[in-house]
């Protein structure tokens, strides 16, 4: 009896360590430095606080202005998936690896010598550049890792546009960005993030295995999975709205963040607004000059360049099959309204 007692114990520990993601629970980086608090508070937090905790499903958010933390709420902290505001991330690894030399936007996939193993590229779309694959206008249009129902259902058929000619949000050239920037930088994506962008950041939270790999059946690329915390989201925000300098360091050059959040596409689509324009891999909101990193489930960062402050609500939709399976099932959505109505209560704040 008292084996059966062990072993069940035994399996429950196992499951319940699974479920909390033993890689997730580790010290502080080396370089882990915090960011300021403001000394003045928002005249709205009460009601920020209120707001996040009655209206929404958000389980974090935090607000730099000025480069200072002027509200945080929920588990900032906790590293939850960034579903497809990675893509944004991909924007700013693919920014450096390109001031460092390892690529040139304008080289082709036939350049670099990416194909498909599994649905072979014709010389067309072959033709391909980073550049596109970051505009979201590959002309490839082949099934990818990660695709919603919605994305399959817009996908055109193969040859219809050729490469730069359209715009499609396409996870198969997302997901090769990630293969083009692995063989370029001969490194993962978790130990770029972690060399090139935690540890200048001072991230407390981030590690290399933080990114995860989901395979395709219908295409030889991985889907990049990356997990990070709210604070450690914000500082890449207010990298970016330093125009790259982070403590008077360079990350990523100022000419390469202009070029990324120019509006190379309209978006028309009434459930992306006040998104408008898509990037390199960023939204854009053009009324506001506002630029956004995206995810499912209740993912946004907004970088507000006129008024100096970034905003990031974070909602936790699980590690695990069964996790995902319950925060799904319970319909735990959090809102990019939402995340607005919070950016817009900050701003009223009297500072």
């Amino acid at each position: 009896m008292k084996k059966i007692i062990r072993l069940s114990f035994s399996i429950f520990l196992l499951l319940a360590l699974n479920s909390c993601g033993l890689k997730f629970i580790k010290p502080n980086n080396a370089e882990f430095t915090p960011l300021p608090l403001s000394t003045k508070k928002p005249s709205y937090e009460k009601e920020i606080h209120q707001f996040l905790e009655t209206k929404t499903q958000f389980d974090a958010f935090i607000a730099i202005k000025n480069d200072s933390v002027v509200s945080k709420w929920g588990s900032i902290n906790k590293s939850i998936m960034t579903h497809s505001a990675r893509k944004s991330i991909m924007s700013i690894l693919i920014g450096i690896a390109v001031e460092k030399g390892y690529m040139k936007l304008d080289q082709s996939l036939a350049d670099l010598g990416i194909d498909d193993a599994k649905v072979k590229l014709t010389d067309i779309e072959k033709t391909c550049t980073i550049r596109d694959l970051l505009k979201s206008r590959s002309g490839v249009y082949i099934e990818a890792s990660g695709e919603t129902a919605e994305m399959k259902t817009a996908r055109p058929q193969r040859g219809q546009h050729k490469p730069g000619e359209f715009y499609y949000y396409n996870n198969w050239g997302f997901n090769v960005l990630g293969t083009i920037f692995e063989k370029q930088t001969k490194m993962s994506i978790g130990q770029a993030m972690e060399l090139w962008l935690a540890k200048p950041l001072g991230m407390k939270d981030f590690r290399a295995n933080h990114v995860e790999y989901k395979a395709a059946e219908d295409s030889e690329h991985r889907q990049y999975i990356i997990f990070m915390t709210a604070e450690d989201m914000a500082r890449i925000g207010m990298m970016m709205l330093n125009n790259g300098k982070w403590n008077g360091k360079n990350i990523v050059s100022k000419d390469f963040i202009e070029e990324s959040i120019q509006p190379y596409s309209e978006v028309k689509e009434k459930e992306n607004a006040p998104l408008d324009h898509y990037g390199y891999l960023w939204w854009l909101d053009t009324d506001t000059g506002n630029y956004w990193a995206t995810g499912w489930g209740g993912q946004f960062m907004c970088v507000d360049r006129k008024n100096k402050l970034v905003t990031v609500s974070r909602n936790d939709t699980g590690r695990t099959l069964i996790q995902k399976g319950l925060f799904m099932w319970k319909g735990k959505q959090g809102f990019r309204d939402h995340h607005q109505m919070i950016h817009e209560m900050v701003l009223k704040g009297s500072w």
